[in-house]
């Protein structure tokens, strides 16, 4: 899980963006903090290139299929790729 200090440095958001998963190798969307559905490992991306492999951190399979879930958006004044919005 995601750790933070500082609350003021945080908003809730409702947008859909946090619902989506991505599947290994996918186009990242937006810059943030990405949290694996299956094993829980998290990493922080730019809104720019592609998701790790599958080779990024091997499953069991009890841990089920590797898939990325926005959890911490970036929000910027500069144009796309990040979350503007949220």
């Amino acid at each position: 899980m995601a750790l933070y200090k500082y609350q003021n440095y945080l908003s809730v958001s409702k947008n859909n963006a946090f619902d989506l998963t991505f599947q290994p190798s996918a186009f990242v969307p937006c810059g943030g903090i990405f949290r694996c559905t299956g094993c829980g490992t998290e990493i922080a991306l730019e809104g720019i290139g592609i998701f790790p492999d599958r080779e990024h951190h091997p499953h069991t399979p009890k841990q089920g299929p590797l898939a990325w879930q926005l959890v911490v958006a970036t929000v910027s004044s500069l144009p796309q790729p990040y979350l503007h919005g949220t």
